[in-house]
């Protein structure tokens, strides 16, 4: 699956699962990216972030490029 670039710049909703799994599976490593995000909405550390600043602290992280 290909990312949806329209969504880029809208936040991120860490209380949709379907945005949880959306996002991590994007990744070949989707369980691992799936744990990451799960432990960066408990710590409130991507709240407020767009689509966008989540692949970026993704790749930062946990080295994986954004998704095309």
């Amino acid at each position: 699956m290909g990312r949806d670039k329209t969504k880029d710049d809208k936040y991120f909703n860490c209380s949709q699962e379907h945005e949880l799994d959306y996002v991590s599976g994007l990744y070949a490593d989707k369980n691992g990216v799936y744990d990451h995000l799960k432990k960066k909405c408990k710590s409130g550390e991507i709240n407020y972030c767009t689509h966008k600043q989540v692949y970026k602290m993704i790749q930062d992280d946990l080295g994986y490029p954004a998704p095309n």
